[in-house]
This record gives structure tokens, sequence and C-alpha cells, in this order.
């Protein structure tokens, strides 16, 4: 992911698991979404550590839309 001083990267939303952020990042990325797992092995290791989510990381101009598209993807 590539970022300027104008174009930051910023977190989207964290999940649970790695399978849900892996589920929304392949969504964000078919969609031309550009974005970051981060915490995804840590979370599979170290689960009994409080605030261990999985989060998604975009870049800021990207934000809005990749917002809009998780709201708007089916609930399972």
């Amino acid at each position: 992911m590539t970022h300027t001083k104008e174009n930051s990267v910023v977190e989207l939303a964290g999940f649970a698991t790695a399978a849900e952020a892996e589920v929304a990042a392949s969504m964000l990325r078919s969609m031309g979404v550009e974005v970051s797992v981060v915490n995804e092995i840590s979370s599979i290791m170290l689960p009994y550590i409080n605030d261990n989510r999985v989060r998604l990381l975009v870049n800021s101009d990207d934000y809005d839309k990749a917002r809009s598209l998780l709201k708007a993807s089916p609930e399972e």
C-alpha cells in the first residue's frame, strides 16, 4: 500500500477473527480498493490478548468508498 503526506493510511475496521477480516478484504479488493490486513497472525497465535483485533487499513482517499462497500455487504 502506498501513501503520501496527503494520502495517509487509516484504520477502516476491526474484526475478531482473521477469517472475517480476509472476507472483507477480499470483497474490497475485488471492488478496486487497496487494503492491508494487520494483526492476522498474532490474533491466531495470541488469542487471549484483549485488544488483538484483526484490522483493515486503507488509504484515506479510499476510506469513504471502502466504508460504504462494507456497510452494503450482506451480513451472514
